[in-house]
């Protein structure tokens, strides 16, 4: 079938969807999830938008903070920060997006490379950034300096901060096989969980249940805590599903190192990827590995914290995960039937982060060869596909 039979038939169904949508025959978010789930489809690198090169090294890590969906962070190996508004030139035929803010290696910076960036989820005037420095630095975002430092003493690979919980910790990823939790209220660290047995380069909070945290290692264990107990380690997950106790010893996630991880954003289901090229999916409420099968087209070889995105849940269309293979390709996967969707190409480095923007559906990735690129929808108007996603989200179930 022709590329253009295809949108044809795409477009045919849409309307049909409107007209029904109209009739009171089907819901109003049948048509939302048929919308965007065609604009997944359609993702490709976007020849369009230019973001301006500042980093002199690998970028290591992107984040575009979830208040306005607007601001996008990134972190080098040169140890320094830049801040992009991807707003910026939003209207013209061709968009460069140029840094509006940074932090470049200073006397209160970091030392080292950035090894992961964060926004602040419940307001963008401030972010935190992890280095293989050994620290762990929060910023005030207007000002681009730092409001506190905590060093952990080993090289840091990731940090994360809960979404959804108000307790206000970071969690570490480090060399040290402890998971430390740093307070941003108090400034101080406040516990450690020990239970891994190697390097730590994955860390990630739970979206459903604000104390529960997970963590990938070089001990090829995914381990998930309830950091409120006294034994904090729940489980170790266990890639063979046998019978044998939750912390067993002989329990193991992937056969080589354990290097990123991600919830669903439902909080139900776990992604692992590790050095063994493989990517699972593990059911939450059971703690077992679902025997998801992704193929064999993913490459994962080395030591840094690598960690796959996924796209909204929507009611009757299905969940995307996004993975940066190291052959410089993004692949995409049907997230719960494990299918291959499609392969991104385009990126002349490897691809080292992805970051996702819900509002316009568009992913950003960053690379070694220094730049950052954004993938969207080939062949549609930014301006009408900002409009049409306003106008879906006026429509309602109770319409």
């Amino acid at each position: 079938m022709n590329s253009g039979r295809t949108r044809r038939i795409a477009h045919n169904k849409c309307t049909r969807l409107l007209y029904q949508v109209e009739l009171g025959i089907v819901r109003p978010s049948a048509l939302q999830s048929h919308y965007l789930s065609k604009r997944l489809l359609d993702l490709t690198l976007d020849p369009s938008t230019t973001i301006q090169r500042e980093h002199v090294s690998a970028v290591n890590t992107i984040d575009i903070e979830e208040a306005e969906g607007r601001y996008l962070l990134s972190g080098g190996g040169d140890g320094n920060i830049y801040i992009y508004d991807l707003e910026e030139s939003q209207r013209e035929e061709r968009r460069v997006i140029k840094c509006m803010a940074g932090a470049e290696k200073t006397i209160s910076g970091h030392k080292g490379g950035i090894s992961r960036v964060n926004w602040y989820p419940f307001d963008n005037g401030m972010f935190t950034s992890s280095s293989f420095d050994s620290t762990i630095k929060v910023w005030d975002t207007n000002a681009m300096e730092v409001a506190c430092t905590f060093d952990l003493e080993n090289k840091v690979y990731s940090h994360a901060i809960s979404s959804k919980a108000t307790h206000g910790l970071i969690a570490t990823a480090s060399s040290d096989p402890r998971i430390r939790l740093c307070d941003l209220k108090t400034g101080a660290f406040t516990h450690s969980l020990p239970g891994h047995r190697g390097t730590v380069l994955s860390v990630e909070w739970s979206p459903r249940h604000e104390y529960l945290l997970a963590s990938g290692s070089t001990d090829t264990t995914v381990r998930l805590w309830d950091i409120r107990k006294s034994s904090s380690c729940l489980c170790s997950l266990d890639m063979h599903n046998t019978n044998s106790p939750p912390l067993s010893e002989a329990n193991v996630a992937h056969t080589r190192t354990v290097n990123g991880l991600a919830f669903t954003p439902d909080g139900l289901h776990l992604v692992s990827t590790g050095h063994d090229d493989k990517m699972r999916l593990w059911n939450l409420y059971t703690g077992q590995n679902t025997l998801t099968n992704y193929g064999t087209m993913i490459r994962n070889q080395f030591v840094y914290s690598l960690v796959p995105v996924m796209s909204p849940m929507s009611a009757g269309s299905p969940t995307y995960v996004f993975y940066p293979s190291n052959d410089r390709s993004i692949l995409m996967y049907d997230l719960m039937d494990g299918s291959l969707v499609k392969r991104l190409t385009g990126s002349f480095g490897r691809i080292t982060a992805l970051a996702w923007r819900p509002r316009t559906q568009e992913i950003y990735s960053a690379g070694n060869d220094h730049d950052i690129l954004a993938w969207g929808p080939k062949n549609v108007d930014r301006d009408n596909a900002l409009q049409a996603m306003a106008d879906l989200d006026t429509w309602s179930d109770s319409d």
